[in-house]
């Protein structure tokens, strides 16, 4: 098989990330499409890409394996359908969509298809996330009682107006949870496991937006351990994300993208110096301020899983996990109550 190929639905900010990190992944990048023409076609000659006005016309071409979604979530989902009807892959950028009716949509297509669907959701790919979840495989916590993450942020005003489908419920999904904490939220689930119940408050207290710009929640785990979780965009400067796991025989602390602050268990020291290296900025305050290497580790698991004949990671029934999480926090925060899932 010759290199795997792609096309690139959406000219906005993040596409130049899926142009970078899918070519040193060692995929091939074709084509971009945007109704605003003159976007597609400034950045496809920017990246020597074949321009469209329609992502159809582009998902038509017979030389493109894969498609990426870089447009707002609230679109995910008849994008989704209509290339994987077209024949085509779909990989698209967090949240996979706004509502669980249109997930199942998309998963049903994808049954139907026979064509794999799968969500950017990179932080599970990086080294330090991979020794924990190693680690909580292996037992070495014993009992886990908590799981933390924390992702207190800053957006700018200027942030929120540069986009007209910011912080909206219908092409957003939500605010703080849905667009920036997604990522930790998803990491969480896949330390720690699925949801039991959850209890929230959701405020919106400093940004003119209809959405929420701080959360927090306090979760039960179905293994019995507890949680927190910490939504904001309302943090001046922004801080890193933090994820604490905790355990009878361990624990283990995230900072940032991938930089352990403890890794330490029962008998044996704190060996968290060990793993450390040079890390990857991140985006407390900054959308764009992130390195391009952080897809590019999920692209290239991807690539060689599809390669090989295996279904590419993050499949589209676990990328539903932590958007039914936050909805179910959302839904407790409007009903000032506890919400059990499955919702």
């Amino acid at each position: 098989m010759g290199k795997v190929r792609f096309g690139i639905i959406g000219a906005g900010g993040i596409a130049p990330f899926h142009i970078y990190s899918i070519r040193k992944a060692g995929g091939e990048v074709v084509a971009i499409a945007d109704p605003a023409f003159d976007r597609a076609k400034k950045l496809g000659a920017e990246k020597n890409l074949e321009a469209f006005d329609d992502y159809k016309k582009m998902a038509a071409k017979k030389d493109i394996d894969v498609v990426t979604l870089c447009i707002p979530s609230g679109l995910h989902m008849q994008a989704a359908v209509d290339c994987m009807e077209l024949g085509k892959h779909v990989i698209s950028e967090k949240p996979l969509e706004v509502t669980l009716e249109k997930i199942d949509r998309m998963l049903q297509v994808s049954k139907e298809t026979g064509r794999h669907l799968s969500c950017i959701l990179q932080s599970r790919f990086f080294d330090n996330a991979a020794r924990i979840k190693e680690a909580v495989v292996a037992g070495k916590f014993g009992k886990l009682t908590l799981g933390d993450c924390y992702n207190k942020w800053f957006r700018s005003p200027e942030y929120y107006k540069g986009a007209g489908w910011r912080a909206t419920w219908e092409m957003d999904g939500g605010g703080a949870l849905m667009n920036q904490a997604v990522h930790a939220v998803d990491l969480l689930l896949y330390l720690m496991g699925d949801v039991e119940s959850v209890s929230a408050y959701c405020e919106t207290l400093v940004h003119p937006i209809q959405v929420e710009d701080t959360a927090a929640a306090v979760v039960r785990f179905r293994n019995g351990a507890l949680g927190v979780i910490e939504g904001t965009t309302s943090v001046y400067p922004g801080e890193q994300r933090k994820m604490e796991i905790h355990g009878s025989k361990g624990t283990a602390i995230l900072e940032g993208y991938d930089t352990l602050r403890k890794y330490e268990f029962a008998g044996e020291p704190d060996r968290s110096a060990e793993f450390n290296k040079e890390e990857a900025r991140g985006g407390a305050s900054d959308p764009l301020a992130m390195s391009k290497d952080t897809h590019s580790r999920q692209f290239k698991a991807w690539i060689d899983a599809f390669t090989a004949g295996k279904v590419p990671p993050v499949p589209a029934a676990e990328a539903r996990r932590s958007v039914e999480l936050i909805l179910a926090i959302y839904k407790s925060a409007r009903e000032r109550k506890e919400i059990r899932l499955p919702l």
